[in-house]
């Protein structure tokens, strides 16, 4: 299996987060079917600290089965927690302009429903996306509007904003992707070989987030300091020599709707100091 770390060209980055920290608290993760909710439940899970993840699909990291959507699941799941992570969201920038009165429901109403009626005193950090930064299409002003949301709740508790980029090996990102397009033998496709994003690992991700709801800046929203981006050519070849089919035929289908061809992680850089190590404040 190839590394990682090796294809972003990369050292680990660590952030400082612990699962410890939240020893004594009950917290609570939705979109826990996820790559990263999952994960979240994990860490959690080996350091026996009371965890409850929810999403719409069973997984082993789902305790709760339900629609956060649903009034009567939302008060439920967040009845006595002292900790949320929301990582739930409709994620993917095609199925969002395919569907954007879904796509608002989830990104932002959701998100406010969440800040109404969280118990007070509670910890709030919601996953963004660095598509909410300049937001090209729906997924990224959804997710926006939901920024402002959680930036506006600090009477209910601590809120804090954490804008990720893209997560290696995440489902329906591109290693799932090239790997299953390269093991049936067709042409590996590439959107843009020119277009530039910004990447984590899994164990980075939940790194960043345990590390910004313990010792972040409430009101503020956090960005990983991950210098120059990638270029998607290059990981893309990067990933052929791997497989050691540097020739393998590739097809150019060009930027989805919504999708941008550079992706930013800050509106106003190189954004101010926090206490995070590795860790930017945008403005709001």
């Amino acid at each position: 299996m190839l590394d990682h770390l090796d294809l972003l060209g990369r050292d680990l980055i660590s952030f400082g987060g612990d699962p410890g920290a939240f020893r004594g608290e009950h917290v609570l993760v939705t979109g826990a079917a996820g790559t990263i909710g999952g994960a979240l439940v994990r860490s959690f899970q080996k350091f026996d600290i009371s965890v409850c993840g929810v999403d719409r699909i069973p997984s082993e990291e789902v305790d709760v089965v339900g629609d956060l959507c649903d009034p009567d699941v939302l008060t439920t799941v967040l009845q006595g927690c002292g900790v949320i992570f929301h990582a739930a969201a409709l994620k993917h920038v095609d199925r969002a302009e395919f569907d954007p009165d879904l796509t608002w429901k989830i990104n932002r109403d959701l998100v406010g429903s969440i800040c109404n009626h969280r118990p007070q005193g509670s910890r709030l950090l919601f996953v963004s996306t660095d598509k909410a930064a300049f937001p090209a299409g729906v997924m990224g002003k959804s997710k926006r509007e939901a920024e402002r949301l959680v930036l506006a709740d600090s009477a209910q508790g601590p809120a804090f904003v954490v804008r990720f980029p893209n997560i290696l090996g995440s489902s329906d990102s591109v290693l799932p992707i090239w790997s299953d397009q390269l093991s049936k033998g067709g042409a590996l496709t590439l959107t843009d070989p020119t277009a530039t994003r910004w990447f984590l690992t899994e164990s980075e991700a939940v790194d960043l987030l345990l590390a910004v709801c313990s010792s972040g800046t409430p009101g503020a929203i956090h960005v990983p300091r991950l210098g120059d981006p990638i270029v998607i050519g290059d990981l893309l070849n990067r990933f052929l020599v791997g497989h050691h089919c540097p020739d393998h035929p590739v097809e150019i289908i060009d930027l989805r709707s919504g999708e941008k061809k550079h992706e930013v992680l800050f509106e106003h850089p190189p954004g101010a100091s926090c206490k995070v190590p590795g860790v930017g404040l945008d403005q709001k």
